[in-house]
C-alpha cells in the first residue's frame, strides 16, 4: 500500500454552507477539540511566538505588544489561545479574527463575547481588508489545504502584504496514518457528521511537505521555511527581513 494516497479535492460541507446554526456550532467545536489534542493549535503559537521573539530580539525592542490577524478563524478558538498564552509570555496580544463566512463568526462572536482583544471581522482571504504592514503576523489554521496551488500563491502573497513581521500557516499532512486514525477516532473527536466528513475530505485534500515545498518555491516569496511537525502537521512559515 502506498503511503501517501492520491490527492482528491472533494468539497467540505462547512465550506458549502450546509448544515443548521447548530449543527455548524457543533462542527466548529470538533476543530477546536482536534486543534487541541492534535497539534494544530501548538504548531502554529510555536511558531508564531518564535518569530515575535526573534523580531524583539533584532529590534532590541522592549515593547511587547503585537496584533496577530488569524485568516479562516473558524470558531476564534485559535485567537483565544494566543490571547491567554500571550498573558503568560509576558505580551499584550491583540488578534484580528477574520473569516468570510458568518455563520462561523456568529459562532465566534459567542465564543470570545467577554475578550476585548480579540475583535471579528468578516472578510475575503485573497482580498484582506488591511493595510500593508498593518499586522505583525498573520496565521492561518487548516485552511491552505481548501485551496489549490495557483490560490496558495495568491493566498501567501496576501499575507506577506498585510504582515510586518512574518506569516504562520499550520496545517495536514496527507497520508494514510492520518487517514485511518480519524476514521477509527471520530467517535471521539467528531461529534457532528459534518466533521466525519469534513475531516477525512481534508486529509485527501491536503498536501505532503514536498509538494507544498514546491509550491511555496513558485511563490518567489522570501525566507519561507516548510517543516514538518508530529503528527502529520506542517507548518509554512515567511519572515520579513
Amino acid at each position: 500500500m502506498r503511503l501517501v494516497p492520491r490527492q482528491i479535492n472533494h468539497e467540505e460541507l462547512l465550506d458549502l454552507g450546509q448544515g443548521s446554526p447548530a449543527e455548524v456550532r457543533r462542527s466548529l467545536h470538533d476543530i477546536r477539540r482536534i486543534n487541541t489534542y492534535l497539534g494544530g493549535a501548538r504548531v502554529v503559537m510555536a511558531e508564531t511566538f518564535r518569530l515575535l521573539e526573534s523580531n524583539i530580539r533584532q529590534s532590541k525592542a522592549l515593547l511587547r505588544g503585537a496584533t496577530i490577524l488569524d485568516v479562516g478563524t473558524g470558531s476564534a478558538d485559535i485567537p483565544l489561545r494566543f490571547v491567554r498564552s500571550g498573558v503568560k509570555k509576558g505580551f499584550d496580544l491583540r488578534v484580528i479574527a477574520l473569516d468570510n463566512n458568518w455563520r462561523h463568526l456568529q459562532t465566534a462572536r459567542a465564543d470570545v463575547s467577554r475578550c476585548a482583544n480579540i475583535h471579528l471581522l468578516q472578510g475575503d482571504a485573497f482580498q484582506i481588508p488591511l493595510a500593508d504592514n498593518s499586522v505583525d503576523v498573520v496565521i492561518a489554521s487548516l485552511f491552505l489545504h481548501h485551496f489549490r496551488p495557483p490560490q496558495i500563491h495568491l493566498l501567501l502573497r496576501e499575507f506577506h502584504r498585510v504582515s510586518r513581521v512574518g506569516w504562520v500557516v499550520n496545517d495536514l499532512v496527507r497520508h494514510y496514518v492520518p487517514l485511518i486514525f480519524f476514521r477509527l477516532m471520530a467517535p471521539i473527536f467528531a461529534r457532528s457528521y459534518i466533521t466525519r466528513h469534513d475531516g477525512t475530505a481534508s486529509i485527501l485534500r491536503g498536501y505532503t511537505t514536498a509538494e507544498m515545498h514546491r509550491i511555496v518555491a513558485a511563490t518567489n516569496l522570501p525566507q519561507v521555511t516548510v517543516r514538518e511537525h508530529f503528527p502529520y502537521r506542517m507548518s509554512v512559515v515567511g519572515e520579513k527581513s
